[in-house]
């Protein structure tokens, strides 16, 4: 029997790392930080000219990295984080049907800003949410059932039952001690040639923090012009959300 890979799909600055050291802290899954992301940015078929100085490497192909987790698969429970927007254009149904299919959204107003501070010059593709919800319907459509998305806010806010829920959909134990973590983050969580994950590393688990100032939308073109582009996706995602009650 075909052992299928758990998914959460998400867009950068989603807080599905956070999400990511909730799974690893229960230490039932191989949990595996992006790993498409190598098949876009540093395989000799790669999609991005981020980063043009990595070495391209074959084993970093898509068809390789698939079939590598697809085995791991089959030797114990694997869970990945990873973008949308990396194998947006790969997934047809044979791909669909090796994972379990969820979702992480947030609002661009939140994400966008922070990514801005990384990246002044991203591009819509790189932000990632036409992406995200074109995997979603494309799920949806071939497996016949709305898949699982969660929101960011709630993740924060309630984590306690939004992790809760989340097990429950997937058919996975609730482990409330996954929730808090050591706060040096794991060396194989991808820092993508820069610093991604600060909030992340000085955490110690689920919980609301204070927030960054970052810079405010309207006052940069880019961004105004991003936000509204992606806010349209985000809210039709929003409308197939996990409620949290």
């Amino acid at each position: 029997m075909k052992q299928k890979i758990l998914a959460l799909w998400a867009v950068p600055r989603s807080t599905s790392t956070a999400f990511e050291r909730m799974m690893r802290e229960r230490g039932d899954f191989l949990v595996l930080d992006e790993p498409f992301g190598l098949y876009f940015h540093y395989s000799e078929e790669r999609k991005s000219d981020r980063y043009p100085q990595v070495e391209k490497k074959t084993a970093y192909n898509f068809y390789p990295l698939l079939q590598d987790l697809i085995d791991k698969a089959q030797r114990q429970p694997v869970f990945i984080k990873d973008m949308a927007r990396f194998i947006c254009d790969r997934a047809d149904e044979e791909f669909i049907s090796h994972f379990e299919h969820t979702f992480m959204i947030r609002h661009p107003a939140k994400a966008l800003p922070s990514l801005f501070a990384i990246w002044p010059d991203f591009s819509l593709q790189e932000a990632g949410y036409a992406e995200l919800y074109q995997l979603f319907e494309l799920v949806k459509t071939i497996q016949g059932k709305t898949p699982l998305a969660i929101d960011s806010d709630d993740l924060i806010q309630y984590p306690e039952k939004t992790v809760k829920a989340y097990c429950d959909s997937v058919n996975i134990p609730y482990l409330s001690d996954s929730l808090t973590w050591e706060s040096e983050i794991p060396s194989d969580i991808h820092q993508w040639e820069g610093s991604w994950h600060g909030e992340v590393q000085s955490s110690q688990g689920l919980a609301i923090r204070k927030r960054k100032k970052y810079a405010d939308i309207a006052e940069h073109e880019h961004l105004q012009n991003a936000y509204d582009f992606c806010l349209p996706y985000y809210q039709k995602l929003y409308e197939h959300r996990l409620v949290i009650e």
